[in-house]
């Protein structure tokens, strides 16, 4: 394949894809066809939620590097992953965890699924471990020098639980509590009316 060197940014990837979703809501709030839930009342959660995957890509996938030839990592991967628990954490775990305290929050803004602190935990766990797979493909595919910890995934599921607690914590205060319905996204967990996963039994129960 010869020497190849490709080096992508994260905002002029990102960016754009943003921007197509801003464009994409409006038209639909606009028209109005697609149903209340399309409303301009949910774009605000759906573009914060849009914001903070696309900041977790830059953050975990970005720059990202394409390199054959002279400019490749020619390390193994296997020596790129980090296979030992808890015992080589080092100061980058408090980083790890405040990046998915934000995926705790939104889950029950956005999706009804969310419904006990085990679950945020192990979709926590689950995010957090596809991202360190594709880390280390792009490492066997790309050669672009990222590695992958298996400590990671622990802290960034307890990032996301911590997340879930708080918002939990926050319904309970009105003035906190009424917004966060008032924005959730319909049939989510702390969504108002009609559809809301909290007037089951079953929710009422776990969440």
């Amino acid at each position: 394949m010869g020497n190849v060197y490709y080096r992508f940014e994260a905002v002029p990837v990102l960016a754009p894809l943003i921007a197509l979703l801003c464009v994409f809501l409006a038209v639909r709030a606009v028209r109005g066809n697609a149903g209340p839930q399309w409303g301009w009342r949910f774009v605000p959660i759906r573009l914060v939620a849009a914001v903070y995957v696309a900041g977790v890509i830059a953050v975990t996938h970005f720059p990202f590097v394409i390199s054959y030839g002279k400019y490749a990592d020619h390390m193994p991967w296997t020596s790129q992953v980090s296979w030992v628990l808890l015992i080589n954490m080092d100061p980058s775990a408090i980083p790890n965890i405040i990046m998915t305290v934000p995926m705790g929050i939104l889950l029950p803004l956005v999706t009804k699924k969310i419904t006990s602190w085990w679950r945020a935990l192990a979709f926590g766990a689950v995010v957090s471990l596809a991202i360190e797979v594709s880390q280390v493909l792009g490492c066997v595919l790309f050669h672009n020098y990222r590695g992958a910890d298996v400590n990671d995934v622990i802290v960034n599921a307890l990032g996301c639980l911590l997340g879930y607690w708080t918002v939990r914590l926050a319904v309970k205060i009105s003035f906190l509590g009424n917004p966060l319905r008032h924005l959730a996204l319909p049939g989510s967990v702390l969504a108002t009316g009609p559809g809301s996963v909290k007037r089951t039994a079953l929710a009422r129960s776990r969440w």
